[in-house]
């Protein structure tokens, strides 16, 4: 029984390792997404134990930077190093890598849902036509400095909680200020996901899960025929 009980653990455990991969290689296009890893934290037979209770596994989120292409757009920024976007949401305030934002009506920089750009002073209002964002972030319209990009980052990564596809909310950590912030206008940074490597990680996960499913085959047979067996025999 034990041996079904592992197999069964495994098999949740490849499905679940399953999804994220595919979740991974859905969002290789998308704009500053970051790459999840399963960690399992015990091994099966641990989880036939009595501690078995404590029992959890979790997701852990790679931060690695992805590659910088240029678009030219003036409002696409991409972030070369540490550091994250502040962005107002209808929820608090939220963290991002995604540097695509645009203007809406009342000429507020905004992301594609609509979540504006937070600078030193608030949400960054444009007025103007030239629009320059300089390294440091400090953002210019026709040459006159407005504000400046409210970049930060956290002494530990592990505080950020994914919300949706690139939005980050912080749990238990403190936002720090970035020393030296490189902020490129008119680029974008891509998600950091190698597609070869996701590819081989889930035919890898897929290969494991029947595995699984075999040794549990196998064990049901085995059990219907000791059934068998014992009937035949009384």
């Amino acid at each position: 029984m034990n041996i079904q009980i592992t197999a069964i653990m495994g098999a949740l455990r490849q499905e679940k390792r399953f999804n994220i991969i595919s979740n991974n290689l859905s969002n290789a296009q998308t704009i500053g997404f970051k790459r999840e890893l399963p960690i399992f934290r015990k091994t099966l037979d641990q989880v036939l134990q009595k501690e078995a209770q404590n029992f959890q596994d979790s997701i852990h989120i790679t931060f690695q930077q992805g590659e910088l292409h240029e678009t030219r757009n003036p409002f696409d920024f991409a972030i070369d190093g540490e550091g994250f976007f502040k962005v107002i949401t209808p929820s608090g305030i939220r963290y991002t890598r995604a540097g695509k934002f645009k203007l809406n009506q009342e000429r507020l920089l905004v992301t594609s849902e609509g979540f504006p750009l937070l600078g030193k002073r608030g949400p960054l209002r444009i007025e103007g036509q030239n629009i320059t964002v300089e390294p440091n972030g400090t953002v210019k319209a026709d040459g006159n400095p407005i504000d400046q990009i409210d970049l930060v980052t956290f002494k530990d990564l592990k505080s950020l909680k994914k919300m949706g596809h690139h939005l980050f909310l912080v749990e238990g950590g403190k936002e720090i200020g970035v020393t030296t912030p490189r902020i490129l206008q008119g680029f974008l940074e891509s998600s950091n996901i190698n597609v070869i490597e996701e590819m081989v990680q889930l035919m890898d996960t897929f290969r494991n899960y029947e595995s699984c499913i075999k040794v549990i085959q196998s064990q049901d047979e085995m059990d219907s025929n000791a059934v068998n067996s014992l009937g035949r025999i009384r």
